[in-house]
């Protein structure tokens, strides 16, 4: 059972601060998350950035009124990464009944692929279904939905119900700890989606769905382009993932090794991220494998960077 919380909250001076149990309780947050929050503080803007520590009685305790005005900004930039809707979902009357097809069009998903599984993984997050089906693109019927409700679910995305890399939020057993990844971040909705199915990495979700588009369309210049604009998520990184799946293509090279693989890997984080700390632990746990085996594929990859890190 893990340890009960002792928030704490004392005056010093003219000014409160409180310490990590108390940011615990007052946000939610799981250990590792509020942890998180002030080891990357100086990659945020300094004036929003997570208050620094000071040692009283042997606690460390925080500014409350800077980790307030953090936490504000921090909410709101994890709001500014959900996904878009179409701004046609608000052109049409609420009570107009759209298909799921249609659905799916609105909110920009992947597909009506992308509702089901809301509905089979998160039961009362996406909105029901109305009682009469409507007729698909085929004569079929099919799901339909109120536009009122998709426009109520649009307005409350924030991200909240989204755990890092698509994981259920909170503590992981024995998780590696880094940061999640720009790639991660983009599919965290689609893997949510996803639980109850066979598990997948946002590595391994990248690889389908470029995958998929080069067995649809072929490969053509600009496809890392076109995915990073459905799916979100650095062009950069879409572009290791479509050069990984043109490698695995029939028609394309021989799959290069192991060691190469995780050297690609590599260097594509290290240009995307930056020479951080725990990269190594971040790329096991994308990708599988211990975090010594990724330490000496980033040690492999950095001579092969061509300007300074971010």
């Amino acid at each position: 059972m893990p340890n009960a919380l002792n928030p704490q909250r004392r005056v010093v001076g003219d000014r409160a601060v409180v310490n990590r149990d108390w940011i615990r309780e007052f946000t939610g947050a799981s250990v590792g998350s509020a942890a998180r929050w002030y080891k990357v503080r100086d990659e945020h803007p300094k004036e929003h950035r997570h208050p620094e520590k000071e040692r009283i009685d042997g606690t460390d305790f925080y500014d409350e009124k800077q980790f307030r005005a953090f936490y504000t900004w921090f909410q709101k930039e994890k709001a500014s990464k959900v996904l878009k809707a179409d701004p046609e979902l608000y052109e049409l009357h609420p009570d107009t009944i759209v298909s799921i097809n249609k659905a799916a069009s609105l909110l920009n998903f992947a597909g009506a692929s992308v509702i089901r599984k809301y509905q089979q993984a998160n039961p009362g997050y996406f909105p029901d279904a109305v009682d009469e089906p409507v007729e698909g693109p085929t004569g079929r019927p099919i799901a339909g939905f109120r536009v009122g409700d998709l426009q109520d679910f649009d307005r409350g995305r924030t991200g909240d119900k989204l755990g890092k890399a698509g994981r259920r939020p909170g503590a992981q057993a024995e998780a590696p700890v880094g940061r999640p990844s720009a790639l991660e971040e983009a599919l965290a909705a689609e893997l949510s989606a996803r639980a109850g199915e066979e598990p997948l990495t946002a590595a391994q979700l990248a690889a389908q769905h470029a995958a998929e588009a080069i067995d649809r369309s072929g490969y053509h210049p600009g496809l890392a382009a076109e995915l990073s604009v459905q799916h979100g998520g650095p062009q950069q990184s879409w572009e290791y993932v479509v050069r990984t799946a043109r490698a695995q293509h029939p028609t394309a090279a021989p799959k290069p090794s192991e060691a190469e693989r995780r050297a690609d890997i590599a260097l594509a984080a290290l240009r995307e991220r930056g020479d951080v700390r725990g990269l190594a632990a971040s790329l096991a746990r994308e990708h599988g494998g211990s975090p010594d085996v990724w330490s000496r594929a980033v040690s492999a990859a950095r001579p092969k960077l061509t300007g300074p890190t971010p």
